[in-house]
């Protein structure tokens, strides 16, 4: 059975499988196809999954608690939440939270490098998060499954790591295309969130990937908008400056969200009980909350789609753009697992709302109605958390369907933006990993070294040491080589190295060379594995007595290869090419 790897050729990389050889354009094409296949089919079958989960929590686990009345939300609540944290704790702690950071870590720090089991314990976390009532979205979970899906494939015809976040970004944009039926959106946020930049090489294969989801997710979910807002208009110029005004109370509103879901975080944290006991207590704060605004259950989208098709009390909507806050922060401090997409949206929709209310009650002759500014509100309450505009502006714009609004739109967004990132200095994404420590602003911007990863320049060694071999026995198949150190391995398995000299001053000493090579051998100063940063291994290298690294599989603890200054260097030379 042949096996795919992507190969450095004279021309460039290649994808070779068995007679089979792409180009790295041709490569990236197919996968990108692939890619958005599997992440739009991934949205289906995720919201299909928490659909499941939510006529179990409210058919089957709900009754039992009849007797209880409205409150039988809370013990129900509790349940989801002990699930979720349990499902997180024993299979994958990376599926915990918002999902999407996770994604920016292993783009900016792994090489776009994710576990496959992933997909798998992310999908039921979320889905079990949202459908026994989380106070979360969807979005997220579905970008981390999506990306996953991107970084196994590239995993697994071994490419380098610029391929390897290409496709991790085409999962990203895949995952939100088939959600929002946004393909636009999805190419903007996978480029202004995940990668932090525009790159021309990855661009189109991110719109593939992108339009192909969509396509998938038209023909399961329909071809119409995700949320059916009032026919919009813009009565009067004035009105502009009621949206600039808009635009600054939502990014001071973005701002109090970020920090009380940090706050909550923090406490939650803070305390030392286990795991399951947080998330029944968070999870019952939000069940209580829940009795008398049901609205915050969930991903919420009901409740969007009815302040901006008909009209909502002002006070109703106010309490809710501030209880869904409070509700999400608790449903993630807890130890859920779900994005803060959708949570944003629901409270940018309310907040709009309300405040659209109040403007078309004083001004009433050249003020369009309340719905109107949730939708607007609704793109800068994210843009102002997340330092997203493009991706906000086109989200909303394509969930609405309605060119009018551009203007409003741009108008509010960008100001929310622009405010929202002097209150709190960094996105509610980023936030999340400089909090774990995690220099973001070298992270987002790496030098050659820490872009690179030691799996895309390791080797195979010309010459190995098996455990139990003479050093005659060595030293005749170092003849035609230029190595100045060897591994040795026992069954595979690395468990030193053995120093070209080392051999030499044997043979001089014994120059029958019946000695062990196990018995000259030394142990390393460093071993690195595939996932590695180069940067790691250039460190290391600097030592003049290290000349070269053995490479080791850190489950297995066997030896996958070898670098060396010259596989640094030679690396170096091909990106320098590469970027030129």
């Amino acid at each position: 059975m042949p096996t795919a790897r992507y190969v450095e050729t004279a021309r460039g990389y290649r994808l070779e499988f068995g007679r089979l050889s792409l180009s790295q354009s041709t490569f990236l094409l197919i996968a990108a196809m692939i890619v958005g296949v599997g992440g739009g089919l991934g949205a289906v079958g995720f919201r299909y999954l928490i659909f499941l989960q939510s006529r179990l929590a409210m058919e089957v686990i709900a009754p039992a608690f009849r007797f209880l009345g409205h409150a039988n939300v809370v013990p129900v609540l509790m349940i989801g939440g002990i699930a979720t944290s349990f499902i997180v704790n024993r299979f994958a702690k990376e599926a915990k939270g918002h999902g999407v950071p996770e994604v920016m870590a292993s783009v900016a720090l792994h090489g776009g490098v994710m576990r496959p089991r992933v997909i798998a314990v992310k999908s039921l976390a979320s889905a079990t998060c949202i459908g026994f009532g989380g106070s979360v979205g969807r979005e997220g979970p579905i970008v981390q499954i999506g990306s996953a899906i991107g970084s196994v494939l590239a995993q697994i015809v071994r490419a380098p790591s610029t391929i390897v976040r290409t496709l991790v970004a085409c999962g990203a944009a895949a995952g939100i295309s088939a959600t929002f039926n946004a393909p636009i959106g999805g190419v903007f946020f996978a480029a202004e969130v995940i990668l932090g930049r525009f790159e021309p090489r990855s661009f189109a294969s991110i719109v593939v990937a992108s339009v192909v989801a969509a396509v998938i997710g038209r023909s399961f979910f329909g071809n119409h908008p995700s949320f059916t807002a009032s026919a919009f208009s813009l009565v009067s110029p004035a009105e502009l400056l009621l949206y600039a005004v808009l635009g600054v109370i939502a990014a001071f509103w973005a701002a109090g969200f970020v920090k009380l879901l940090y706050f909550i975080e923090d406490r939650f944290d803070g305390w030392r009980l286990a795991a399951w006991i947080k998330a029944a207590l968070g999870f019952g704060l939000v069940g209580i909350i829940g009795i008398k605004y049901p609205q915050i259950f969930g991903v919420g989208y009901e409740s969007v789609d009815a302040v901006l098709s008909q009209h909502v009390p002002a006070a109703h909507a106010f309490a809710l753009a501030a209880l869904k806050p409070v509700a999400t922060a608790l449903t993630l401090g807890a130890g859920g697992s779900g994005g803060i997409f959708a949570p944003s949206l629901f409270t940018g929709a309310m907040l709009g709302d309300a405040f659209g209310t109040v403007a078309h009650l004083a001004f009433p002759a050249w003020t369009a109605g309340a719905a109107a500014y949730g939708l607007v509100a609704m793109a800068a309450v994210f843009a102002a958390a997340a330092e997203a505009p493009i991706t906000s502006i086109m989200i909303v714009f394509e969930m609405s369907s309605d060119y009018t609004i551009i203007l409003p739109l741009m108008v509010s967004t960008v100001i929310a933006t622009l405010i929202g990132r002097r209150l709190l200095g960094y996105t509610i994404y980023e936030m999340k990993l400089v909090r774990q420590g995690i220099d973001w602003i070298r992270a987002r911007n790496p030098g050659f070294f820490a872009r690179v990863r030691v799996g895309s320049v390791e080797r195979e060694a010309p010459v190995v040491a098996r455990c139990g071999e003479t050093v005659r026995e060595v030293a005749a198949r170092l003849r035609d080589s230029d190595e100045l150190v060897v591994p040795l391995v026992d069954d595979r398995r690395f468990i030193g190295l053995v120093a070209v000299s080392a051999i030499a001053a044997s043979l001089a000493e014994h120059p029958d060379g019946n000695l062990r090579v196990d018995e000259i051998r030394r142990p390393p100063s460093v071993t690195l594995s595939s996932g590695d940063t180069l940067e790691q291994a250039a460190i290391s290298l600097a030592d003049p007595q290290t000349p070269l690294l053995p490479v080791v599989d850190s489950k297995s603890g066997r030896l996958t290869g070898i670098v060396t200054r010259r596989d640094v260097l030679n690396a170096y030379r091909s990106g320098v090419a590469e970027s030129s």
